[in-house]
């Protein structure tokens, strides 16, 4: 392939691997998730097992050193999977659409936070040594719990982004569908009365997630991801649907402390690593 059409074809795979991942998403929506319910013990089940053979995939990687893209490829979808059944859970205390806003605000901060100062940014040179070294040498634990792809001129599946942020999109999948809302950006154009009746599916939170790969990878930064998530999100479901935007005196409390909270760890975390720097 021509090195000058190979970005341009990095992103036609991206976003073909991120349909696959959020047409496993509504397979999940639909198949798994009614019959797991409110049912703790059975949702503890599922993360149980799931886990189990993550670390069964997990070992022969992070203990023999062995790079093998079936084993990549099922941990992924394990990691997917899991992804899945813990943002269901975090859902169900939801009582407002309105309450999207907080939350949104609480993890595109924290991320924003843990990209440019807290562990995320050691992690990301972690991984960046590892790759630019071909593979060499410990597998950084953080690599397990990436999203990987196959991508031109790799003969192993690389990195794309983090487990955490498909935990975003799949939480405000779940909370759109536990308010009756459509998140699918292939019905967000019609009436109220034909919700998530599509049988094609995409939630609009993926699209801020492919904005953020594309914008990170075409300026060579490393980019928190969770906000452009949530921002599309918040943008796309608040047009429609007038109760995300309704917000209560619970939601303006919660968007204070979370800005305070956020606010009070960043000068503390500066003031300690300026202190350190010092020293």
């Amino acid at each position: 392939m021509p090195e000058a059409a190979r970005p341009g074809f990095n992103y036609i795979i991206i976003v073909g691997l991120i349909v696959c991942l959020a047409w496993m998403t509504r397979i999940y929506q639909r198949q798994i998730e009614p019959a797991i319910g409110t049912n703790t013990a059975r949702r503890l089940s599922w993360i149980g097992a799931l886990t189990l053979i993550f670390i069964i995939l997990y070992l022969p990687v992070g203990q023999a050193g062995l790079k093998n893209n079936i084993v990549t490829a099922l941990s992924t979808a394990t990691l997917v999977l899991l992804a899945c059944v813990a943002a269901h859970w975090l859902v169900i205390p939801l009582k407002r659409p309105s309450e999207f806003i907080p939350i949104g605000m609480a993890v595109a901060l924290s991320d924003i936070f843990s990209v440019f100062s807290g562990p995320t940014r050691n992690f990301a040179e972690d991984i960046s040594d590892y790759y630019r070294e071909g593979m060499t040498g410990p597998v950084p634990l953080v690599d397990f719990f990436l999203v990987k792809m196959p991508m031109p001129g790799n003969d192993y599946f690389m990195p794309i982004f983090g487990v955490t942020d498909w935990v975003v999109v799949a939480l405000l999948s779940a909370g759109a569908l536990r308010f009756g809302m459509s998140d699918n950006i292939f019905s967000l154009a019609g009436s109220k009365q034909r919700q998530n009746k599509s049988r094609a599916f995409f939630p609009v939170a993926a699209i801020g997630l492919i904005l953020s790969i594309v914008t990170a990878r075409s300026m060579n930064l490393y980019l928190p991801a969770l906000p452009f998530i949530v921002i599309v999100f918040l943008i796309a479901m608040a047009a429609k649907y007038p109760a995300v935007r309704k917000l209560g005196p619970e939601e303006i409390r919660a968007m204070i402390v979370v800005s305070s909270l956020m606010c009070v760890l960043m000068a503390v975390f500066t003031f300690i690593k300026n202190g350190i720097g010092a020293g």
